[in-house]
């Protein structure tokens, strides 16, 4: 996966996620796909980097994930439950 894109303004958009749960996955949390708020479906074909980011008392967890052709970062806010789209960019050929 290529870091085509700046991480210095994250996006922050809430997104719905479809995920599956098991302990035989590293982390125990794997996106399978996800949806923006236009609508947009994107299927994710490969995880790449997953780590936690803590902001005081409650965790981030990060997901480097591709669809094959665009790389995005989608975060887990282990508080609220919430998924959002932090970065989205083409990979480089």
């Amino acid at each position: 996966m290529n870091q085509s894109y700046s991480y210095q303004n994250p996006l922050h958009e809430p997104i719905d996620v479809d995920a599956t749960f098991s302990r035989s996955y590293l982390g125990h949390c794997r996106p399978i796909a996800f949806r923006t708020n236009t609508g947009r479906e994107v299927q994710i074909a490969e995880i790449g980097l997953v780590h936690p980011r803590y902001d005081g008392l409650k965790t981030i967890f990060a997901f480097d994930v591709t669809d094959g052709s665009t790389d995005y970062r989608i975060t887990l806010d282990s508080e609220s439950l919430c998924w959002y789209l932090d970065f989205e960019g083409d990979q480089y050929a």
